[in-house]
C-alpha cells in the first residue's frame, strides 16, 4: 500500500470495524498483509480474517464485486475462502477518516490448513494447483457480473500511477513497461481466454490440508487473460532462485506437474499458451514497481535483493526463464 495511508490507519478504525461484527477491537490481532491490514479473530469457537482496504486501493463498489464472485465460485465448489455478512446483514462495511477517504472492512472464514512451505510440497500439490486455478478459469467463463464490474487489468492504479513510483534513472524501465502494457492489449480476447480471474495465486493466496488448496484474497481479481494465472504461479514460486540452471529446472518440474493438473479442468489453445513469457516479464515489473512503491529498500533486504538482481534483467530482456514452453501443451 502506499505510505500514507499508515498514517491514517488507527486504532479508532480497528474499534469501529470490530463493531460491525459484534466483538471488541482487543479481540483482533495482526495476521499481515501488504496491500491490506490483515487481522484474526475468532468468535463462537469459530476463526474468521478480517481484512481492512484503504478506498484509494479499493473502492465499496469494487471490493463488492470481488465479493460477488467468490460467493459465485463458493456456489460452484470451487475451494475458496466464504466471506461474511456484518450485523447489518452486509459482506462489506466502511469507515470514514478524517480527509475524506474511508477503509472497507471485510471478513471471511479462516481456510482450513496451513501456508505451504516448500519442503513440504508433493507432486499431488502441484497438480492440485493447477487443478485450481484450471477450475477457476472454467467456471469464470459463465460468470454474469453484476452492475459495478471489477476493473479490466490495465486499469489498476499500480498500472495507470506507475511512472509516481519510479524515479527518473528507471525510466527505461517505465518505458520497457509501458509497451509491454500496450503489446499485450492488442491480443485477442474471446471467452475461452479472457474473463475475471484471481491474478494473484502465488503460496501466500492460499492454504494447504491435505494437497488440497483453499484460496483466499481476491483484492487483486480483475478482467485479464487466463494465462496470467499460470504465468504469476510459475513466477512466484521461482523467482527467488539466481541460480541460472536451478531456475530452469525448478521451472519445468512446476510447470510439468501444474500443467497436468490445470489440463484436467481447462483449456487453452497453443497461441493463447505461448504468450506466458510476456505475462512472467510483465508480473516482473509490477513487482519491481510495487517494491519501488510501497518498501523501504534500504531496510528491507527482500525487496532490495529484488530490485537489484531484476532491474538489469528488465533492461537487457532477459527472459524470467529458458526453457521450452511448448512441452506443457
Amino acid at each position: 500500500m502506499e505510505k500514507y495511508i499508515h498514517t491514517l490507519f488507527n486504532e479508532k478504525i480497528l474499534i469501529e470495524a470490530s463493531k460491525y461484527y459484534d466483538i471488541q477491537a482487543q479481540d483482533l490481532y495482526m495476521v499481515g498483509g501488504f496491500e491490506n491490514y490483515i487481522y484474526g479473530f475468532t468468535k463462537n469457537n469459530t476463526d474468521y480474517i478480517m481484512r481492512i482496504s484503504h478506498s484509494s486501493h479499493r473502492s465499496l463498489e469494487q471490493v463488492e464485486a470481488e465479493l460477488d464472485f467468490v460467493n459465485y465460485l463458493a456456489e460452484n465448489k470451487a475451494n475458496v475462502s466464504l466471506p461474511i455478512k456484518s450485523i447489518n446483514n452486509r459482506l462489506v462495511e466502511k469507515v470514514n477518516c478524517l480527509d475524506g477517504s474511508y477503509f472497507t472492512i471485510s471478513v471471511y472464514h479462516k481456510v482450513p490448513g496451513t501456508r505451504p512451505t516448500r519442503d513440504s510440497l508433493t507432486d499431488r500439490f502441484f497438480i492440485n494447483y493447477g487443478k485450481t486455478i484450471g477450475r477457476f478459469h472454467q467456471l469464470t467463463k459463465t460468470y454474469q457480473a453484476k452492475e459495478t464490474k471489477r476493473y479490466q487489468w490495465y486499469e489498476d492504479p499500480l498500472f495507470i500511477n506507475a511512472h509516481k513510483y519510479l524515479d527518473k534513472n528507471d525510466a527505461i524501465i517505465h518505458g520497457k513497461f509501458m509497451s509491454l502494457i500496450n503489446k499485450i492489449k492488442q491480443y485477442s480476447t474471446n471467452s475461452n481466454n479472457y474473463g475475471l480471474i484471481h491474478t494473484d495465486i502465488h503460496m501466500g493466496n492460499f492454504f494447504v490440508k491435505d494437497d488440497e488448496l483453499c484460496v483466499f484474497d481476491f483484492d487483486d481479481t480483475s478482467y485479464m487473460y487466463f494465462i496470467s494465472d499460470i504465468a504469476i504461479a510459475l513466477f512466484y514460486y521461482v523467482q527467488g532462485i539466481q541460480d541460472t540452471d536451478k531456475r530452469n529446472e525448478t521451472a519445468d518440474k512446476f510447470m510439468s506437474l501444474f500443467m497436468e493438473g490445470y489440463k484436467s479442468e481447462n483449456h487453452l489453445n497453443k497461441e493463447d499458451f505461448l504468450t506466458i513469457t510476456d505475462f512472467l516479464k510483465l508480473r516482473e515489473m509490477v513487482l519491481y514497481i510495487v517494491f519501488h512503491r510501497s518498501s523501504d529498500l534500504e531496510n528491507e533486504p527482500y525487496a532490495k535483493r529484488y530490485v537489484d538482481f531484476y532491474r538489469e534483467r528488465i533492461i537487457n530482456d532477459i527472459p524470467f526463464v529458458d526453457i521450452d514452453f511448448n512441452c506443457y501443451l
